[in-house]
């Protein structure tokens, strides 16, 4: 396999979920991971799976649950997938070697993220890895709707009214003032969507409880 590809079929994953399984091995964390917001067409779930890991994801998205469970389907992969809610994670305490959400709870409000951070550490083993990304204020988010409240943009996409949360990197570095962090990373962008060129900015961690 080489750096960005799985070794069954070419699907490429989101570069964050290879830094994460890298961490994960490093530090030898247990082999049972959860993905929060894992459901989609390319569920990162599979590459953990690849790799010898036990899988469970959760999503709030029927649809995006059932776009997961194929893809499995389709690679006889067993990814243990249910329809939860991050805020209220249906796992004991200390279950999982490996938790992560990528590109999923910038969905929630300012207000749901720090509780569903609060229930990614319960479900997290001692010396477990956390993995989150956020939305960071340094990029130009004019479109993503309305500001009701300070940092939480809402817009109406395909039928649904959707937030997305915009965080300075303060207010991130509180949410692991408990932990300790391995890795951060800025990551900004500029890319056309819609017709328009936006510039996009985000922030990475990895974190040990």
């Amino acid at each position: 396999m080489n750096g960005w590809r799985s070794d069954m079929n070419l699907t490429i994953f989101p570069p964050p979920i290879y830094t994460l399984i890298r961490y994960a091995d490093e530090c030898n964390v247990s082999k049972a991971v959860l993905d929060c917001g894992g459901g989609g067409r390319k569920p990162p779930l599979a590459l953990f799976s690849r790799h010898g890991y036990k899988t469970y994801g959760i999503d709030i998205s029927r649809a995006s649950l059932v776009a997961a469970i194929d893809f499995a389907l389709r690679d006889k992969l067993e990814l243990n997938m249910a329809k939860a809610d991050m805020c209220w994670i249906p796992f004991r305490d200390e279950v999982f070697g490996c938790v992560y959400s990528w590109n999923a709870s910038i969905h929630l409000t300012k207000r749901d993220t720090e509780r569903a951070i609060g229930e990614m550490f319960r479900v997290l083993r001692k010396g477990g890895l956390l993995y989150i990304d956020f939305i960071w204020e340094k990029g130009r988010w004019e479109d993503l709707g309305e500001e009701r409240e300070p940092g939480e943009f809402w817009m109406i996409i395909d039928g649904e009214d959707v937030v997305h949360s915009c965080f300075s990197e303060a207010e991130v570095n509180r949410f692991f003032e408990k932990a300790d962090v391995l890795y951060k990373q800025k990551r900004q962008t500029t890319l056309r969507r819609r017709g328009k060129l936006r510039n996009e900015a985000y922030l990475d961690y990895i974190v040990r409880k």
